[in-house]
Parts: C-alpha cells; sequence; structure tokens
C-alpha cells in the first residue's frame, strides 16, 4: 500500500513539474511555431543549426517528458504486474 501512494505521489509531482515548466515556454503572437523558429531560433538559442536549436533549446523539456512518461509507464506496468495472480 505504501509503494502503491508513493508511485502515485510521484506522478502527481511530475504533472505538476510539466504544467510549472510549459508555464515559462516562450510564447508567440500568432505566428505558426515554424515562422517563430524561423525567426528568432538564431537570436534565441545561437545555432546556426535550426533544427538542432529547435530539438535542443525549444523541445528539450519535450523530449525529456516524453522520456520520463515511458519510463512512469513501464515502471507502473512491472509494479502492477508482481501483484496480478494468472
Amino acid at each position: 500500500m505504501i509503494k502503491r501512494v508513493s508511485f502515485i505521489s510521484m506522478v502527481i509531482i511530475i504533472i505538476l513539474v510539466f504544467f510549472k515548466i510549459s508555464d515559462q515556454m516562450p510564447h508567440h503572437n500568432g505566428n505558426s511555431s515554424g515562422e517563430y523558429y524561423i525567426e528568432n531560433a538564431l537570436d534565441e538559442v545561437g545555432a546556426k543549426n535550426i533544427v538542432t536549436g529547435i530539438y535542443l533549446d525549444y523541445r528539450y523539456f519535450d523530449t525529456i517528458f516524453e522520456a520520463s512518461i515511458l519510463l512512469v509507464t513501464v515502471s507502473g506496468i512491472l509494479f502492477l504486474s508482481k501483484f496480478e495472480q494468472f
């Protein structure tokens, strides 16, 4: 029971951190994402290669959270499968 509560609290903390970080992401004024990246990537990121700048700066947290969601999902499945009786 205690492990289940700690697992649920860990998921809640991850979700709260995601919402806190997403509030700090840059917002643009009506431009499409592609136009925004093309116009501002060199000034904001400093990368000459726009694709690298998008992947390593703008989408860094997105990539980290995708990996962490996968990790939490696999951990939850493994945790719950230990208690299943087939």
